[in-house]
């Protein structure tokens, strides 16, 4: 008798399966791959993506074009290397080049906790893990000069500025102390002292006094996270990047003309 798998479904599970059982559950859209599985040799639920036997399995067969490009891609850069792939809502879309996902990701519709793959990359990772995605990349793409690359990039909507100011932080479950790094009137740069927040998830932040700011309250959702390494502090914090979801007219006047001050 093979390994065996329970799977996720609606709060409860089911099984137990095996691999091929599940694969074809996968297949026949009965289940997807951002649900979750529980193997018993680790001993833990994983979602089906994030798994290692499951995630070869999906590296071996990358998706299939989508009927319909989306119309947010740009036609003029069908030259370039179509060799990404991006999950969303449980469904795999490409090929797509990599200035089509710089461009996705600056229209908001693509996110950095968003899943891709690649034939190099061993498993489906999210953006924010993968290097040809990192700030220092897209910052040296950026500064090429080339026509067909700097197309691509427009100013940002909001104005983003360093800015300085202790945070509160909630969860609805545990109240965390952070620092803010960099501020717009979209969202900001955060270090907070936890590594367990994930992208996705809700926070409720306070933000105390700060470069002229006035203090001001927002809810978030976090799409970045990074790990700071060698920051000298009994707990390592993890920098954040938030979005706001909810804030006062009053605070984003406020950030508006700091950060516009500061540029």
């Amino acid at each position: 008798m093979g390994k065996q798998y329970y799977l996720s479904n609606n709060g409860t599970h089911i099984g137990p399966f095996n691999l091929e059982t599940v694969l074809k559950k996968i297949e026949s859209q009965e289940n997807q791959w951002t649900d979750y599985i529980y193997d018993e040799a680790l001993g833990e639920w994983l979602m089906l993506l994030e798994h290692p036997e499951f995630s070869a399995k999906l590296a071996q067969k990358p998706a299939t074009r989508p009927s319909a490009s989306p119309a947010s891609l740009l036609s003029k850069l069908a030259l370039k290397d179509k060799e990404w792939f991006i999950l969303k809502e449980g469904n795999n879309y490409g090929p797509f080049c990599q200035l089509e996902l710089i461009q996705m990701l600056q229209e908001k519709a693509l996110y950095e906790y968003d899943y891709i793959w690649h034939s190099k990359l061993p498993s489906w990772k999210r953006v924010a893990e993968v290097e040809d995605f990192s700030a220092e990349s897209i910052r040296v793409m950026k500064d090429s000069k080339e026509a067909d690359v700097a197309e691509i990039f427009f100013r940002r909507r909001h104005v983003r500025a360093s800015y300085g100011a202790s945070l509160i932080v909630h969860n609805n479950k545990t109240v965390f102390r952070g620092q803010a790094l960099e501020i717009s009137a979209g969202g900001a740069g955060v270090l907070i002292d936890t590594p367990n927040l994930q992208p996705g998830q809700s926070l409720f932040l306070h933000f105390q006094p700060g470069d002229g700011v006035p203090p001001f309250n927002a809810v978030c959702q976090i799409v970045s996270k990074q790990y700071v390494k060698d920051s000298g502090t009994a707990v390592e914090p993890v920098k954040y990047g938030v979005k706001f979801t909810t804030l006062s007219q009053s605070a984003r006047e406020s950030i508006k003309n700091f950060t516009t001050k500061a540029a």
